[in-house]
């Protein structure tokens, strides 16, 4: 891949490694499994009178401001802004807006049978069948398919899978790798078979032979499936409801890390690669030392090195990436303690929180944290895009080349930012962050 050593005439090649995108409800209906399409135009009914996604107006008013959301509704919603959601075409104009070449595509909530974002869902303990879920997964996979082959390899879709049906998890992710998808998003395993559980071992197996990466995203992928609706029904107000949820999901997704570590996963496993997606970065600085130090010096029985036989830090550097959305000035500034090689910048499309939403642009972000931080170019081109093209197998001379037309100029990200363009939000959030 080319690269021009002048950051001043060098475009940024900025892969975002955080999008999410589903379809308009109804739009599922043709991928939907047959049998089940008058079960699925029923509950489609039922959505149309109640159903939210996570960015609708009044799912933000479960967390956020009504200020915030007045702003929301006039930048964002009325200009059409969301659109590029489901419309491949109007996604490509908000990428190239913001100066974004490729873009990794992660579910978002919305998909077939899912009534309310999860927060609302966890209050009233609404959940899908089995079934369901299943059916689900493979509809929205097929359109995800679809949603990116107009692209031209600039969105990298990743498959959702349930993990519950072995054998037909193998052969999705076979059929993921066959149809140009680039990784897949693990689930909430269940506290009675956690991911470590040998039966997975032919899954992981799976993933290693296609040389797919698996990615866990905040609300999303968890060591558990059980959330407590009685826990947020008993909040003294509902704005109290957000931080313990929040803590909760961020705690069980960075605890997949862990349990793929001291479940031996990572050592019988090797050539599986991990990225670990809005979580955080930072917290891995303390969790990795921690564990190096209890493999080694702590009273841990010796004999767990028959499982985990080498320092944790090494199957770190082996295996582990950090999609690090959305990137605060203090994990800019600890990139090396966190693996300069390792952190994937994310845009967190069509988000409120995103680097393209909430302020002024994916421009200005980077500014507030790279230049802020004094991050230099090598490290910078590192972090917005090659680490990404890496971790993922894409196409970096074609993504260098949209780079080449639509990319900010590199000086222009890395510059100090002039005004406080954030603050709220993740630019300032503490490295080690109390969710």
């Amino acid at each position: 891949m080319t690269q021009v050593n002048d950051a001043s005439a060098e475009r940024a090649l900025l892969v975002s490694s955080d999008g999410h995108a589903t379809a308009l409800m109804r739009d599922y209906a043709p991928y939907i499994d047959p049998k089940l399409r008058p079960e699925f135009e029923e509950f489609c009914t039922v959505f149309d009178e109640k159903g939210m996604t996570t960015i609708d107006p009044r799912s933000l008013a479960q967390r956020i401001d009504p200020d915030l959301i007045a702003d929301w509704i006039e930048m964002v919603v009325e200009p059409g802004r969301l659109a590029g959601q489901y419309d491949p075409e109007r996604r490509l104009k908000e990428l190239d807006h913001e100066g974004i070449s490729g873009e990794i595509i992660f579910p978002d909530f919305g998909l077939p049978w899912e009534l309310h974002p999860p927060l609302v869902a966890a209050i009233l303990g609404y959940r899908r069948t089995p079934e369901q879920i299943e059916a689900a997964n493979k509809a929205y996979n097929r359109w995800l398919v679809d949603f990116c082959s107009t692209s031209s390899g600039r969105l990298g879709g990743l498959a959702v899978m349930s993990f519950a049906d072995i054998d037909d998890t193998i052969k999705e992710i076979y059929w993921a790798k066959e149809n140009g998808l680039v990784g897949v998003v693990l689930p909430s395993f269940s506290e009675d078979k956690p991911l470590f559980h040998k039966d997975y071992d032919p899954v992981w197996s799976a993933l290693e032979e296609t040389a797919l990466p698996a990615c866990t995203h905040t609300a999303i992928s968890s060591i558990t499936d059980r959330i407590s609706a009685a826990t947020l029904q008993a909040v003294p107000h509902p704005a109290c409801a957000a931080p313990i949820l929040t803590a909760q999901v961020f705690f069980f997704t960075q605890q997949i890390l862990g349990h793929a570590l001291w479940g031996g996963v990572l050592e019988r496993h090797p050539n599986l690669h991990l990225v670990l997606t809005e979580q955080g970065s930072g917290w891995v600085i303390g969790a990795v030392r921690g564990w190096d130090y209890s493999w080694g010096q702590s009273y841990l029985r010796r004999d767990v090195r028959e499982i985990v036989k080498e320092r944790p830090s090494f199957y770190f550097e082996r295996q582990i990436h950090m999609g690090s959305s959305l990137l605060s000035r203090a994990e800019a500034a600890a990139r090396e303690e966190i693996g300069v090689h390792k952190m994937l910048i994310g845009s967190d499309y069509p988000h409120h929180e995103g680097t393209w939403g909430a302020g002024p642009g994916t421009t200005e972000y980077m500014q507030a944290t790279l230049g802020a931080a004094h991050v230099p170019p090598e490290h910078a081109r590192q972090m917005l895009g090659a680490n990404a093209i890496e971790t993922f197998h894409l196409d970096g001379a074609a993504l260098r080349r949209t780079a080449d037309d639509i990319g900010t100029p590199l000086s222009t990200l890395l510059q100090e930012p002039t005004k406080e363009w954030f603050p709220r939000g993740d630019v300032h959030k503490p490295l080690l962050s109390a969710w």
